[in-house]
């Protein structure tokens, strides 16, 4: 092997010796070639297909290698141009059969024991199914209540329905039938699923955006994606991209399953839910000026859109069909990207360590990558595996996150070796990018994609598929086909469940690409999120002040901008919702500010009352209001069950107006022990009449929290607000 000597030269990497090492990638903080990864004076390499050695800096080594230590018989084999493409694949492979727990189900990483839904049911989806499926499938029932209904165990304020994104349980679920073609699976995931969508139509579904509510789809630690202010009660009125794509794709597969199981005419009106939650996250989400969809809509009263990049909502949008087909080649060339990986979000929140804010997760590479795949955009494509295959071959593991700005897996407030959804994140990147398997009912179809830096033959042999062993080859490079056979016959791309057996794939791509282009930034951070005062009396009438450190601030009055100044001071000069955005000089915009609730006419009535399930589980007040209109309500309430992080005691109640269903009351805990503190729950809007109205917070089957046995809180009081324009 030659020596390879690098000089830095203004944050550049020069390969001053190459002959017989080609350059693969390279950007300004490392470099790929066919033999290693190289970094300053750092490098990983693979003498074979089954050794990693590296000597980055890390604490658990400081100089290792990887040795394969487990039997990989009745895994795929693959082979590939290079041994370091062999050798990470047989690192990832080796670490889904250790994911494997003696109960049989899989772990979720080294230091993260048991089964979480969102974890499993995503990584099912990159590839788990292919190489444990069994382990997958078990996992996944391990992840079903007592009453029937998907799990979620982790999220905020006392979990469900705060957080909602356990129905990707629902895709990973389909996704295991479509591998398998096993018809018991289907009749048993159908009632799971049915249950599950069913209580969160009753409970999380915005009829006003067409929209579901709940916390960002595994962005999860609040402060680390969401503004400071935010209460879990805030965090369950978001809307977000991630979970919307989520829920999507759970109804179009609830409508798919009614039809073949149950009824065709309920089968109808899934669809129609499916294709509504489509069309609201096309209005509500897209930003035509950057090219992507918005984070979230976020605030109170009035929702406020993140106009953050958050690259697994994106990457949803496009493989799910959510985002037009016209847009996604687009998306994929402006989507922000860094040397060391596709962030979770850009720009970056300020004063937050790495987590989610400023890192790249591996899991989050890999669905960018079948993204970037299915716009056929090798720039992307080659950019995204190219720093999944970095992190494994340095850090001799597949580890859950990394710093962005330096790639470092050490610095992130949390890491685990062994991640689970990141050995799916590298395991897809061969199975459904450079080999090209999609799994569908009847059958694979092929849409391999293959930069021309990795051009060469690939093979991935002993690829059990339902009743069939498969050996596929891929020669060249492209994302289109060129040649396609089945044992010698040309066909299309397309292996049916109707074979059975060995059988041989030969793939020859085109050497075209239908877009290119990929957007490598610096990394930026957002403006600080506006503090304001509370609006104070003066001579001069009434005012809000904030502090900042943007030149530029827009006012909003009811989610609407009002006004643009350069000081931080506002007048009021009428009742409403009032916020607070900096704008930066690169365009990019703070959180908004807290909202100031300014209203000389609210009215507030006394409750007192400590509801359980059993006990005070019908809530009855009278409220008079002086006109007719749009009310907003919110209740001052205690929930001591656990804090901000933990359990899964959140109470909820359903509220009616005058014997008309009107929403959902949600009251997430506030803290454990904290029986003094008072907090207001999430906001409703209410239709009420001139004159006396009736109020009732009731406790029904659709109520039922992920704790089942505890679901209780003392409600001090109601507010009302009149809706002004």
């Amino acid at each position: 092997m030659k020596k390879i000597n690098i000089l830095a030269i203004s944050g550049l990497l020069v390969l001053t010796a190459c002959t017989g090492n080609g350059v693969i990638y390279s950007n300004k903080e490392f470099t790929w070639t066919k033999d290693a990864f190289i970094q300053d004076t750092v490098k990983a390499y693979a003498p074979d297909a089954y050794t990693l050695v590296s000597n980055y800096p890390v604490t658990e080594f400081d100089g290792g290698e990887w040795h394969l230590e487990k039997d990989l018989s009745g895994q795929p084999v693959y082979s590939a141009p290079t041994k370091l493409e062999e050798a990470v694949f047989n690192l990832s492979l080796e670490e889904s059969i250790k994911a494997v727990e003696p109960d049989s189900t899989l772990r979720t990483g080294v230091r993260w024991g048991g089964v979480w839904t969102r974890d499993v049911s995503y990584s099912t989806i990159l590839g788990i199914s292919a190489v444990q499926t069994e382990a997958a499938k078990k996992s996944l029932m391990a992840k079903v209540d007592r009453l029937g209904r998907i799990i979620q165990d982790t999220g905020t304020g006392g979990s469900w329905p705060c957080s909602t994104d356990r129905m990707i349980w629902t895709v990973a679920a389909y996704e295991l039938y479509k591998f398998t073609g096993d018809e018991n699976w289907k009749a048993a995931i159908y009632p799971v699923i049915k249950r599950s969508l069913e209580d969160d139509w009753a409970t999380v579904f915005d009829t006003a955006t067409g929209l579901v509510r709940g916390e960002s789809s595994y962005l999860d630690w609040r402060q680390q994606e969401y503004p400071l202010w935010m209460k879990a009660a805030d965090i369950y009125q978001s809307e977000n991209l991630g979970t919307e794509c989520v829920h999507y794709a759970a109804w179009d597969i609830l409508a798919r399953l009614e039809g073949e199981l149950g009824d065709e005419a309920t089968a109808s009106g899934y669809r129609q839910v499916a294709d509504g939650i489509k069309d609201a996250i096309n209005e509500n989400l897209w930003v035509p000026e950057r090219g992507w969809y918005a984070q979230y809509l976020y605030g109170r009263k009035y929702p406020v859109r993140s106009d953050r990049f958050e690259t697994l909502g994106e990457a949803l949008a496009i493989l799910l069909g959510i985002c037009p087909e016209s847009e996604i080649a687009p998306m994929v060339r402006k989507a922000p990207c860094e040397d060391f990986g596709t962030p979770c979000f850009y720009p970056q929140i300020k004063g937050i360590p790495p987590y989610h804010n400023d890192a790249m997760w591996p899991f989050v590479q890999g669905y960018w990558n079948r993204a970037a795949a299915k716009a056929g955009n090798p720039d992307a494509v080659l950019h995204g595996i190219a720093c999944i295959y970095r992190m494994a071959a340095f850090f001799l593991t597949n580890k859950e996150n990394v710093v962005i700005y330096n790639g470092h897996c050490e610095g992130t407030q949390v890491n685990s070796s062994r991640q689970l959804w990141s050995i799916a994140g590298s395991l897809s990147s061969v199975l459904n990018i450079l080999i090209g398997m999609e799994f569908v009912e009847n059958g694979i179809a092929f849409h391999p994609v293959v930069p021309s830096q990795l051009a060469g033959t690939r093979k991935l042999s002993q690829f059990r598929w339902r009743k069939a062993v498969l050996d596929i080859t891929v020669s060249g490079y492209g994302a289109g086909i060129r040649n396609f056979s089945i044992d010698g016959t040309v066909c299309d791309a397309f292996f049916p469940d109707t074979l059975e057996g060995n059988h041989s794939i030969e793939i020859t791509l085109d050497g075209q690409f239908p877009s290119g282009g990929i957007n490598m930034v610096p990394n930026a951070y957002a403006p600080s999120t506006p503090v304001p005062d509370k609006v104070f009396g003066s001579s001069r009438g009434r005012h809000f002040n904030w502090a900042s450190d943007a030149d530029t601030y827009v006012v909003l009055r009811n989610g609407v901008p009002v006004d643009t100044t350069s000081v931080g001071t506002y007048k009021v000069d009428c009742d409403g919702e009032y916020q607070v955005i900096a704008v930066g000089s690169d365009g990019w915009r703070s959180f908004a500010s807290e909202p100031i609730d300014y209203q000389s006419d609210e009215i507030a009535a006394k409750i007192g009352v400590y509801t359980t399930k059993t006990a005070c589980s019908r809530i009855r007040l009278n409220v008079n209001v002086p006109s007719a209109g749009i009310w907003f309500a919110d209740f001052l309430y205690n929930n001591p069950q656990d804090d901000f992080e933990h359990n899964n005691k959140c109470c909820n109640r359903t509220v009616y107006v005058n014997g008309e269903k009107a929403g959902l009351a949600v009251f997430p805990q506030v803290g454990k022990g904290l029986k003094d503190l008072l907090l207001r729950s999430s906001v409703l809007k209410l239709n009420l009449k001139e004159g006396q109205n009736t109020i009732e917070l009731v406790y029904g089957p659709e109520n039922e929290n992920m704790n089942i046995d505890v679901n209780e809180c003392y409600i001090d009081s109601i507010r009302l607000t009149q809706e002004k324009q």
